[in-house]
């Protein structure tokens, strides 16, 4: 029950906002590294073809590009509610900043879920995700809509429940990876800024794996446990249980 009445409106409604996360110094600091890592992602790949798979605006994976984006999922405000919730073998399902440019739609302004392609609830949640609001969340600008309470439902409930997170900047909008949400149109002058951290239970599968992108396991166990290197799928039989070996040698 403490957890419940700690996090009422995310068991309830399906999300719940943290306000005053992020000082407004470092809101604009990440804003500034976001547009960097943008360009060279843009130029990495091409925009022409990033336009074609509508990934333009997304900048997948920060924390791969600049480390001080991996002070946004790994904190101690992150790790207390990421343990809280979904417990101590949680990894990091994805990191994905999202950059909307004034007088456009988002791609995903339709509603989805973020466990995709999963018709189904479960009694416990198997996923969150940790939203990181670098601007003002408005009406105007196009903040998240979500469907409250369809966490709770196998279904695309016909019945409209849709409410707008409106938040400050330096915010954290937390929800229940299947509630069914979508982004609104940013009708504003200005570019919207957020950064989304999905954490998972280890049997779903990382967007990226992060073992393979990083190569070296980090010294830290619970970053390495929410990088996903002690729940890696292994290549072989004497891999596997190489793995084990070295846990129990080591240990």
């Amino acid at each position: 029950m403490v957890k419940d009445n700690k996090y009422g409106d995310f068991y309830s409604k399906g999300y719940q906002i943290f306000p005053d996360i992020l000082s407004l110094g470092e809101v604009g600091e990440y804003k500034t590294k976001l547009d960097s890592i943008h360009q060279k992602q843009i130029k990495q790949f091409g925009i022409d073809s990033l336009k074609l798979i509508q990934e333009v605006g997304i900048v997948r994976s920060p924390f791969l590009y600049d480390s001080t984006f991996q002070d946004i999922f790994y904190n101690r405000f992150t790790k207390s509610i990421v343990k809280d919730i979904i417990g101590d073998h949680a990894i990091l399902s994805l990191q994905n900043a999202i950059i909307v440019e004034p007088g456009t739609k988002h791609h995903q302004s339709f509603y989805h879920r973020d466990i995709i392609y999963q018709n189904f609830v479960s009694s416990k949640p198997l996923a969150i995700n940790l939203y990181f609001c670098l601007d003002e969340y408005n009406s105007d600008n196009g903040a998240t809509i979500f469907r409250i309470g369809s966490h709770k439902k196998d279904y695309f409930d016909s019945e409209d429940t849709s409410e707008i997170a409106r938040a400050p900047a330096g915010s954290v909008i937390m929800f229940d990876s299947m509630i069914y949400h979508k982004a609104g149109a940013n009708t504003s002058r200005n570019k919207r800024y957020g950064i989304n951290n999905m954490y998972t239970l280890p049997f779903l599968k990382q967007q990226i794996s992060y073992p393979n992108a990083i190569k070296s396991c980090p010294a830290d166990p619970e970053l390495a446990q929410m990088l996903g290197f002690k729940s890696r799928e292994f290549s072989s039989v004497d891999e596997f249980r190489q793995y084990r070996l070295d846990r129990i040698t080591n240990e």
